[in-house]
């Protein structure tokens, strides 16, 4: 066995887990990688250990509830050493700083040394510079591959909001004006994340009657770059919210049960602060019975509760910068860190209740559901909505919940919720399968 270092540790016994867990933080704030040996003393001689069937998955428990975030790789198992059988937990990631029981380390040869505040501020300053290194990538694609009509269209919006001036001239130079081409003219990853017309960006859309995921649902999958994407998460929302008609004068105002404003200010925040090199993970839209969840991969930069941005407590900390700050030039945001703000004045203002959850895996945004508004917000609309399915099951008894949404002008989930009462107040009957099967009107 090699000596201990700055990449490697040696556990004698089990009761030095957390000890183990510790190690691991410090060496991956310094190396970005490193291996702790369960079983093996600093003379790096095997001390026997208990390895039980339950032992495995309690460390891996251990460790993946107190380190934070998860590196992106973690290998626990069992080897052998000079014939007897250790634990060894091996661990990579970049995602920097990483904590262990809510404390900072960093690896000084063989030692774990607890980071001071200030050496924690620097660490964070220093990393500044490099923390959004993915964008400045080159992109494997050509200019071919860009939506040139968009790219004009946000270079005219930044010029009529006075955040840029400049008159289109040429793809390739609005590109380079807005930094999204490198040195050696190649377009930068974030170039195509924002403007591809390849669909580089995937945002995943459900619905649901009620609370859980157990019932029937629309489920759905969105491929588009950024700007794409935002506008499709706003507007699957819009479409699956509640109304409250009132008439003002000689017109007819509709009031959304969620101001819309806010919705956006979540949805935009939600792409600019997305984590896109986790393969398996997405934006994510989900409309429930109470609530509607926004969430996107990737905690909020330094895990810093959005209440702190919203009372300017701290200054923004943006994850993507150069996504963010093509957003805000034309006008997707208006200033950096005051989305939250916004948000939480709207929500006050309207009385709508919401919570908000950042951790190793992401940031979920929930809006809490207004109940005046459920089921079309008032009687008399749920009536019309009512006798509209009703109206169109009489011509056609056979009639689906897609042809029903189509007959009424409301979403599927809208009228499935409305099936449903039908069918609890003894008024509908479902004869057959859902397949094959009718709609009886009693």
């Amino acid at each position: 066995m090699k000596n201990e270092d700055v990449v490697t540790e040696y556990k004698k016994s089990l009761s030095q887990e957390r000890e183990g867990v510790i190690s691991l933080s410090a060496m991956l704030n310094k190396s970005h990688r490193g291996e702790v040996f369960f079983g093996i003393g600093p003379d790096k001689k095997p001390h026997p250990l208990t390895i039980g069937p339950k032992t495995l998955p309690d460390l891996s428990n251990e460790i993946r509830t107190s380190l934070k975030p998860m590196p992106t790789t973690l290998d626990i198992n069992v080897v052998e050493v000079d014939g007897s059988k250790v634990i060894r937990v091996y661990a990579e990631g970049e995602d920097t700083p990483y904590s262990a029981y809510g404390r900072y380390f960093c690896r000084l040869d063989d030692g774990d040394i607890p980071m001071t505040n200030n050496q924690l501020q620097k660490y964070f300053e220093a990393k500044d510079d490099t923390y959004s290194g993915w964008e400045e990538k080159p992109a494997d694609c050509g200019y071919e591959d860009i939506d040139e009509d968009l790219v004009l269209d946000v270079i005219r919006t930044a010029n009529e909001k006075g955040r840029l001036n400049y008159v289109y001239k040429g793809l390739k130079e609005a590109m380079t004006k807005l930094d999204l081409v490198d040195k050696d003219g190649r377009i930068k990853t974030a170039g195509y994340y924002l403007f591809g017309k390849g669909k580089p960006v995937m945002v995943k859309e459900a619905s649901y009657p009620t609370d859980s995921r157990t019932e029937f649902g629309e489920i759905k999958q969105f491929k588009g770059n950024i700007f794409e994407c935002i506008r499709e998460a706003v507007s699957y929302i819009q479409n699956h919210i509640s109304y409250k008609s009132e008439i003002q004068g000689i017109q007819r105002v509709e009031t959304p049960e969620i101001p819309i404003e806010a919705i956006r200010e979540i949805v935009v925040n939600s792409f600019v602060h997305s984590k896109y090199g986790v393969k398996g993970d997405f934006n994510q839209i989900t409309i429930f019975k109470s609530s509607i969840r926004i969430y996107n991969p990737g905690s909020i930069y330094k895990n810093i509760d959005p209440m702190k941005f919203a009372t300017a407590e701290v200054g923004s900390k943006i994850r993507n910068v150069l996504i963010a700050s093509v957003l805000y030039k034309c006008g997707y945001i208006d200033a950096f860190g005051t989305g939250f703000e916004r948000t939480f004045t709207l929500c006050d203002r309207n009385s709508i209740g919401y919570e908000y959850r950042n951790d190793e895996f992401g940031f979920t945004f929930l809006f809490i559901r207004n109940k005046r508004f459920l089921n079309d917000g008032i009687d008399n609309a749920k009536d019309d909505v009512d006798e509209a399915i009703l109206d169109a099951l009489r011509k056609n008894k056979f009639s689906r919940i897609d042809d029903l949404a189509k007959a009424t002008g409301k979403a599927e989930i809208t009228v499935y919720r409305h099936l449903k009462s039908l069918r609890d107040g003894k008024i509908l009957k479902r004869i057959g399968s859902r397949k094959s099967g009718y709609w009886e009107i009693l």
